[in-house]
């Protein structure tokens, strides 16, 4: 058996601050854990709130799998994850504002894969991927994130008249993904009028109306107008609404969003799970290639506005996200 594990920060330099986590049990489970980025600067236990829930999910995983009498029951899995991070709230005071308020939540996306006497099961919760023998890629992609990308890749030339530091420019696009084009034009003074942030809501609701014509415009409008932080919350593990989508955060994921997937031991050759920082997946097995992958999507769009349309982008002291691959050959 080889297994080859990476991970590293949006901010090389501060390697503290990263939100991935592995899990690397040997011959029993193999998982990547995204911890979600904070949008308030809410901070537990001195961490920012994607690192405490990518933390706590990591630990009870661990403890969960190790167990003599753990369950390897991808459902049980997820309610025991969600049971670890329930008490989170309590214990700093926030439940409240936690059940009203999907910003003060912590949240983690889950990529698990577990090796068992007959099969290996893929299990996922959010937006990492697993690649089976390196060609079978189990993803779920999200329609509501692409909505994001599109409002920041209209966003984007309309800012570029405006601004000519690269930095700058790439705050601001963040600032409208994150809050949307009817947030208060005092978020934005000094760079963007009404008149822009107009532009930039006819051409978003377009734009996505025409890559997404089976979402309503309803949900359009709203992710274009509220953004991240004011519209996204709604959908999180919300099975009701077309665009809802899983995600570990103390709170009940409905069983039917969860992605699952088996596969007998015998066809499973290698096994590759990534964190949604790898924009391009790599031509091979192992960290050099993914590795490789990422350095050809970072000089082809750093902005990510063209092949590889993200809400954020990558300047030249920070990548767009933290990013973690492991890999199994068995």
């Amino acid at each position: 058996m080889l297994i080859e594990a990476f991970t590293e920060a949006k901010d090389p330099s501060a390697p503290h601050t990263n939100e991935d986590r592995l899990v690397i049990l040997p011959g029993r489970a193999y998982a990547v854990i995204d911890g979600v980025t904070d949008r308030l600067g809410t901070r537990f236990d001195g961490m920012l709130s994607g690192q405490y829930a990518a933390m706590t999910v990591q630990r009870a995983l661990e403890h969960l799998l190790s167990a003599p009498d753990g369950s390897d029951d991808p459902v049980a899995i997820v309610n025991a994850l969600t049971a670890a991070l329930a008490p989170v709230y309590e214990k700093h005071g926030m439940a409240e504002r936690a059940q009203a308020d999907w910003n003060f939540r912590i949240s983690a996306a889950l990529a698990l894969v577990l090796v068992r006497r007959e099969t290996v099961d893929v299990l996922l919760v959010g937006d990492s991927g697993v690649r089976i023998n390196g060609n079978h890629t189990i993803r779920v992609e999200k329609d509501l994130d692409l909505i994001t990308s599109l409002l920041r890749r209209q966003a984007w030339p309309v800012i570029g008249r405006k601004v000519s530091d690269p930095e700058r420019h790439e705050q601001m696009s963040r600032q409208v993904t994150w809050h949307g084009t009817q947030q208060s034009l005092e978020n934005v003074a000094g760079t963007l009028d009404a008149d822009d942030m107009a532009v930039i809501e006819s051409r978003a609701i377009a734009a996505n109306l025409e890559a997404l014509p089976h979402v309503s415009r309803a949900d359009i409008e709203n992710l274009v107008r509220g953004g991240i932080v004011n519209a996204q919350g709604g959908y999180q593990n919300n099975a009701s609404l077309q665009l809802g989508y899983p995600c570990l955060d103390g709170f009940e994921v409905p069983q039917h969003m969860l992605k699952i997937e088996q596969f007998s031991c015998s066809d499973v050759r290698t096994i590759e799970i990534y964190s949604d920082g790898y924009f391009k997946p790599g031509n091979g097995f192992g960290v050099a290639a993914w590795e490789k992958a990422f350095a050809e999507a970072e000089r082809e769009d750093p902005a990510k506005v063209l092949l590889y349309p993200s809400p954020k982008g990558s300047t030249a002291s920070l990548w767009a996200d933290d990013r973690a691959y492991l890999g199994v050959r068995f």
